[in-house]
C-alpha cells in the first residue's frame, strides 16, 4: 500500500510586532524626522552678474566693432590698429603694438582713389612749357570770357545714381559756385586753365582772376562749405562704391580757402604770383607742392623747390594743419609730413616746419583718444562688476 510523503513544513513566518514591540527602543524608523535639506535659491547678486555678464557678451563685441570701424575715420591709437581686419599686425609684434597710444591718422582715404572701373582718377598734370620769366602781378587785367571753369570736358555719366550726376551738374552751373572760381578744381579738372600754361601771360591773368573773384572770399568760403555738405548727402552710393572723382571733389572743396591762399601768394623779390613762377620754370619741382592739399605726393624734387615761395607755402600749410578750427583737410595731412621730409633732404635741415598731423586729426575729430579710454574704463566696471 502506497504511502504518501509527509507533508512539508510550512515556512516559520514573523509575528506582527506587539503594541510592545513598537514601543521598545528597538524601533526601526527614526523618532524624529530627519532634517530638512536647505534649498538653494539664487541671491539676487547672482541674478544681478549673470545678468551683466549677458550684456558684456553682446556689447563688448560691438565696441570692438565700432573701434575697429572708427579707425577708418578718425585718428586713433595705434594699438586700435590690432582690431582691424587686414592689417599688417605681425605675431611677433602685438607685445609691443599693444602699448604704442601714439596718434595715429585714420585709414579712409586709399593713396590713389579709384572709380568704378578699377581705373585711377583723372588728374591732370603739369604741362611742360618753355621756360618763361613769370610776369608781376597784374592790374584789373581783362579777365576771358567764359572764364575757366571745372569740369569743362571730364565731367562724364560714371556715377552710381543720378542724384549725385545731377549735383554735379547744378553746382558747376550755379552762379555762387561759378563766381568763386576754385583754384583747388581748377588746377586739376580744367581743360582750360591747364591750356592757359602754354601762354604765362594768360595763366597770370586767370590766377588774378581766382585770387579776386566778384562774391567776397568770406562769402565763397560759405559757398563751397554748403557744395561740400550737399555732396556728401546727395552722393553717399559713390562715396560708398570708392568714385575716385566724387572723392576729389569733396578733397578740393574743403581745401578751397587754404588753396586759395596758395595761388594768391606773391613773391616780394620779383612781385609775381609764386604760382605762375613754378607754371613757367623748367623744373616742375616748386608746382608740385600746390597738389598737396588734394592728396598728391611729390613726385620727386630737386633743389629748384628751395626757395622762398616753397617755404611760405609749407608755412601756410603748416599753420592749416595746426588750427583745429578750419575745414578737414584730409588730402594735405596724409602728404604735408612726407613732403616736408623730401623738402629738407633736399634743401637742409628744418626748411619745412614739423607738424604732428596725426595730433592736428585728433583735434578735429573732436573724440580724441583719451576720451575713448576713459569711456572704456567708466564702462568696464558695468559690465564687469560681480
Amino acid at each position: 500500500m502506497f504511502t504518501p510523503p509527509p507533508s512539508p513544513i510550512p515556512p516559520k513566518t514573523r509575528p506582527p510586532p506587539s503594541p510592545a514591540h513598537l514601543a521598545s527602543d528597538e524601533l526601526l524608523v527614526p523618532a524624529t524626522a530627519p532634517p530638512l535639506v536647505p534649498v538653494v535659491t539664487s541671491s539676487p547678486s547672482r541674478y544681478k552678474s549673470a545678468r551683466r555678464l549677458r550684456w558684456s557678451v553682446l556689447v563688448v563685441p560691438f565696441m570692438l566693432i565700432l573701434i575697429a570701424a572708427a579707425t577708418r575715420f578718425l585718428a586713433h591709437p595705434a594699438a586700435f590698429d590690432l582690431l582691424v581686419p587686414g592689417a599688417e599686425n605681425k605675431w611677433d609684434q602685438w607685445s609691443e603694438k599693444i602699448l604704442d597710444w601714439r596718434p595715429h591718422s585714420g585709414h579712409s582715404h586709399p593713396s590713389q582713389p579709384h572709380d568704378h572701373l578699377g581705373t585711377p582718377s583723372p588728374i591732370l598734370s603739369r604741362r611742360a612749357a618753355t621756360p618763361t620769366v613769370a610776369p608781376p602781378v597784374p592790374q584789373n587785367p581783362m579777365l576771358p570770357t567764359p572764364f575757366p571753369q571745372p569740369f569743362d570736358t571730364t565731367l562724364s555719366t560714371n556715377f552710381s545714381t543720378t542724384e549725385c550726376y545731377n549735383f554735379f551738374l547744378n553746382m558747376t552751373q550755379t552762379t555762387p559756385f561759378r563766381s568763386c572760381r576754385p583754384f583747388s578744381l581748377l588746377v586739376t579738372h580744367s581743360q582750360a586753365f591747364q591750356e592757359a600754361q602754354n601762354n604765362i601771360t594768360q595763366m597770370n591773368t586767370d590766377i588774378w582772376g581766382t585770387c579776386n573773384t566778384d562774391l567776397s572770399w568770406d562769402q565763397c568760403n560759405v559757398n563751397m562749405a554748403w557744395f561740400a555738405s550737399a555732396l556728401q548727402s546727395s552722393c553717399v552710393k559713390d562715396f560708398s562704391d570708392q568714385n575716385a572723382m566724387v572723392a576729389g571733389t569733396l578733397t578740393a572743396l574743403q581745401a578751397y580757402d587754404l588753396m586759395r591762399k596758395a595761388s594768391c601768394q606773391v613773391d616780394t623779390a620779383t612781385n609775381a604770383y609764386c604760382y605762375v613762377e613754378s607754371v613757367g620754370s623748367s623744373d616742375p619741382s616748386s608746382y608740385w607742392f600746390y597738389l598737396l592739399p588734394l592728396g598728391q605726393p611729390l613726385l620727386g624734387i630737386t633743389t629748384g623747390a628751395c626757395n622762398e615761395c616753397t617755404r611760405q607755402l609749407m608755412a601756410t600749410y603748416a599753420g592749416a594743419l595746426a588750427n583745429t578750427s578750419v575745414t578737414p583737410l584730409g588730402g594735405l595731412q596724409q602728404t604735408y609730413e612726407n613732403a616736408a621730409k623730401t623738402l629738407d633732404n633736399a634743401c637742409g635741415s628744418n626748411y619745412a616746419q614739423t607738424v604732428n598731423v596725426s595730433n592736428a586729426a585728433f583735434a578735429r575729430t573732436g573724440i580724441p583718444h583719451v576720451g575713448i579710454l576713459l569711456l572704456g574704463v567708466l564702462l568696464a566696471p558695468f559690465f564687469f562688476t560681480t
